[in-house]
Order: structure tokens, then C-alpha cells, then sequence
């Protein structure tokens, strides 16, 4: 659904070059939530607004729904957006609008007729749970409630795409969880593709099936989310479950890092391990964590006895991850 290959976007400063993206490539399939992430300065905004071309690149290519967007004419590129809809930070409402005001906007530069006009906003105020909201002004709303609104708004004109420019970081913890929990429900009620950027590991940690680590303009990591969990070295894995301190290892102990997904990490694992193997477990740390829709464990452990390497092949056996230290 959006493929950028190669992307570049420099800005000349005062006795400087800044490259805000530096040869990015990244493929999105359709409906699937792929999350970008990076601290401050990364060039995730930046990224984000060249997908639908609020920023002109200055290199490389952006395919969305099968079209190159750089090649566009203005008309054309005017058309394509009305398939990209776009949410921010800051919810960028009309303040002098109605929600429904707001909502029917983008509605009005298409040209629908009003009574189409009113069906459709009626239909998006219900679906973003903002019925009873039609004729309130933004500044009655509260931060989540501007958000549902801004999303209706995105969805007006029925997109593929919807961008998402760190929609939930101006929002508390649990206003963004609902939010979030939004965003998954359109994803599967419509088959929305949805590119979110983000700071914040909750989000990523929450609803993205994929994920790309964003640092100085350049993609550094990149996978499915639960394949990269079970790295215990992976970016994304030590941001999810923080690494322990480092021990000096001992005559007779192997330390190993182990990580259940899915039913294993509901299992009794280590007490069957201990039941039929020689061999003596201590566990030094671990938490088990719902990542994307799924249980994910991890424990760091030491294992003695004479039958280590026994124990260790039955864990891989069960699809247990495990990785010796």
C-alpha cells in the first residue's frame, strides 16, 4: 500500500546541509499498522508529510495505492490525497466549526451534496463514538474527544491510508490507550492501512503489527514486532524489556535469556524443565508483557546440573526462545 524507496529530503541551513531522511525504505502492506519510531530530531515528522507530500523530497520515490506521488500533477496529487487522510498532535480543528462542522469540511471541497454531506457525518460521528457531540466547538472538548474528531474528519472521504503525525502524544495514558483502541478497530472494521510515527514504545507496544527504529534520518531496525521481541539484542526488544545488569559469569552456571510468545508464555515451562532434567534454574529477572495483541514473556536465567544442554534443546524444542549469554 505505500512504498518508499530510497527517500532523501535535505534543508540548505546557514553554512550547513541538514538531511533530515538519509536513503529511507519502507514497505507497508495493506492493513497493516506499521509504526515508525524515534526520538526527537529523528526525522519522523518529516518522513511522514513526505508520504502524502506535504514535504517534497528532494530524492527517491513514494508509491501510494499503486501511485507515484512525486509524479503528480497538482491536480492529480490534490485527488490522490482524498485517499491519504491525516491526523496530528495538535488535532488542527476549525475552532469557528461545529464537530460536525469540522467533520463535513473536507466533505465540502469534494462537493458532495448536503444531503449526502449530513449522512456521512452522521455516519463518522457515530463510528468515532461522538454522536451526542454534532454541534459542540472544539474548545468544549476535551483532548481525546478533539483526537475522535480529527480522525472522523481523516476518514470523511474514505482513505486507504491514514497518517497518523503522533496523534496521541499531547494526550494522557489512558485518553491515548483509548485512542489507540480506536485505531485498531478501524484498521479491522476497514481494512485501513494505517503509518503511525511515534516516541512513545506504549503505542508501538499497543497496536503496530510492524515497526521501523528511525535515528538521524536513517532506518536502523526494521520487522514484524514479534519478530523482533524475540531478539534479545534487537532495539525494540531492549526497549520493551530493559536488559538486566550484566553478571560476571561462574565455573558451573549458564545464564540465558529466554522468551515465550503466545500460549508458552502461560505455560509452566521451567517447572517441567526442572522435572525432567537434571538440572537446578534460577531466576534472576523477567515480566511478561501484552505486545500487539499477544503475550510475550522474557526471563533471564541461570541454569546447573549435568544436563544443561538437554534442558536448553527441550525449551527450543517447545518454541521457546533462548539465548545463551
Amino acid at each position: 500500500m505505500i512504498s518508499i524507496s530510497n527517500l532523501r529530503k535535505t534543508y540548505d541551513q546557514t553554512q550547513q546541509v541538514v538531511h533530515a531522511l538519509d536513503g529511507v525504505s519502507l514497505h507497508v502492506s495493506p492493513g497493516e499498522i506499521f509504526g515508525v519510531v524515534g526520538s526527537s530530531g529523528a526525522g519522523k515528522s518529516t518522513l511522514i508529510r513526505c508520504v502524502n507530500l506535504l514535504e517534497r523530497p528532494t530524492s527517491g520515490s513514494i508509491v501510494v495505492n499503486g501511485q507515484n506521488m512525486n509524479s503528480l500533477s497538482t491536480q492529480e496529487l490534490r485527488i490522490a490525497r482524498q485517499k491519504i487522510g491525516m491526523i496530528f498532535q495538535q488535532f488542527n480543528l476549525l475552532s469557528s466549526r461545529t464537530v460536525a462542522g469540522n467533520i463535513a469540511f473536507p466533505l465540502e471541497i469534494i462537493g458532495l451534496d448536503k444531503a449526502e454531506k449530513e449522512n456521512k457525518v452522521n455516519e463518522l460521528l457515530a463510528l468515532v463514538g461522538l454522536s451526542d457531540k454534532a454541534n459542540v466547538y472544539p474548545a468544549q472538548l476535551s483532548g481525546g474527544q478533539k483526537q475522535r474528531v480529527g480522525i472522523a474528519r481523516a476518514l470523511a472521504t474514505d482513505p486507504k491510508v491514514l497518517l497518523s503525525d503522533e496523534a496521541t502524544s499531547a494526550l494522557d495514558p489512558q485518553t491515548t490507550a483509548s485512542i489507540l483502541n480506536l485505531l485498531k478497530e478501524l484498521n479491522q472494521r476497514l481494512g485501513l492501512t494505517i503509518l503511525l510515527i511515534t516516541h512513545e514504545m506504549e503505542v508501538v507496544k499497543q497496536i503496530c503489527d510492524h515497526v521501523a527504529v528511525l535515528e538521524d534520518g536513517k532506518i536502523v531496525e526494521e520487522g514484524a514486532l514479534a519478530d523482533l521481541v524475540v531478539r534479545p539484542h534487537s532495539l525494540i526488544s531492549n526497549a520493551l524489556f530493559p536488559a538486566t545488569e550484566v553478571r560476571l559469569s561462574k565455573p558451573g552456571i549458564t545464564s540465558a535469556t529466554i522468551t515465550f510468545i503466545g500460549e508458552a508464555a502461560d505455560q509452566p515451562v521451567l517447572a517441567g524443565l526442572v522435572k525432567n532434567f537434571d538440572v537446578e534454574v534460577n531466576i534472576l529477572s523477567g515480566s511478561i508483557q501484552n505486545i500487539s495483541g499477544r503475550r510475550i514473556g522474557r526471563l533471564q536465567i541461570d541454569l546447573s546440573g549435568v544436563q544443561v544442554n538437554h534442558a536448553i534443546g527441550y525449551l527450543r524444542g517447545l518454541g521457546v526462545n533462548v539465548e545463551v549469554n
